[in-house]
């Protein structure tokens, strides 16, 4: 059994006995997603939330304090919103917990000592449809210096993302229908949680530009994070006429299609 999550405090130190030993969410003040199930636990109370894991899954982790969320990934695909977080839970009062019960093996971790792989998706995909596209004009030009920006910040530095947001919307005062514009303040939106905004200005791309495959593929992610299932399918359907052989996409249809 394995259980990944976090907590406000570390597990009874007394405890040694490993058939006792709570998983993250079992005890108060903790959260986890357990592999075997696919259970959510919070505090110990526990409810269905996504696929049960096992050997060879990469699961994530993802915390947003701005919107008070709690959100997982499976092999990079985004499962939803896991659960809220109380409004008096500080960000340096939350630790990574991860509980393991297996006789002779093990798991490997990574607590932000290596790039995450959710986050080195979601910035590869765009970096590689933009590179494509790129022609030498003004706008495009600052596309680049946003491409750039939004790579390196992490997200904890959400006033300058912000800020990005705040430059996009004066240029599409603009030009409502840049697409390079949409698509970059869609992604931001994207990470910084704001789901409705992101689906806004993801729909309106998509308006545009009816085969764009990277506003297929967050707003097919985003239809799932909120269970619109139907709606989640059809952008992935679209997308796998266009790009068959998408891991991401082929995967994410196998999650849906089971839940």
């Amino acid at each position: 059994m394995i259980g990944i999550g976090f907590c406000t405090k570390t597990s009874d130190q007394n405890k040694y006995n490993i058939d006792i030993m709570p998983l993250p969410g079992q005890e108060n003040n903790s959260w986890g997603y357990h592999g075997d199930d696919g259970y959510l636990f919070c505090s110990g109370s526990g409810e269905s939330y996504g696929p049960s894991y096992t050997i060879g899954d990469t699961i994530g982790c993802y915390l947003n304090f701005k919107n008070r969320i709690a959100f997982y990934t499976k092999n990079g695909i985004n499962l939803g919103i896991a659960c809220h977080l109380p409004d008096d839970l500080e960000e340096g009062s939350l630790y990574p917990c991860v509980g393991f019960r297996s006789q002779g093996g093990f798991i490997e971790a990574n607590f932000g000592d290596r790039d995450f792989e959710y986050s080195v998706m979601t910035n590869k995909d765009i970096s590689n449809h933009f590179n494509n596209q790129f022609v030498k004009t003004e706008s495009c030009c600052s596309a680049i210096e946003y491409q750039e920006k939004i790579y390196f910040i992490k997200g904890e530095c959400e006033e300058a993302l912000l800020d990005l947001i705040n430059k996009l919307t004066e240029s599409l005062k603009k030009n409502k229908n840049n697409t390079i514009d949409l698509i970059y303040r869609g992604k931001i939106y994207f990470i910084i949680g704001k789901y409705e905004e992101a689906l806004e200005d993801l729909t309106k791309l998509l308006e545009i530009e009816q085969d764009n495959i990277v506003a297929l593929s967050y707003r097919g992610e985003i239809y799932y994070m909120m269970k619109r299932y139907n709606d989640s399918i059809a952008d992935l359907k679209k997308l796998l006429k266009i790009v068959p052989h998408d891991a991401w996409a082929n995967e994410t249809s196998k999650l849906i299609e089971d839940s």
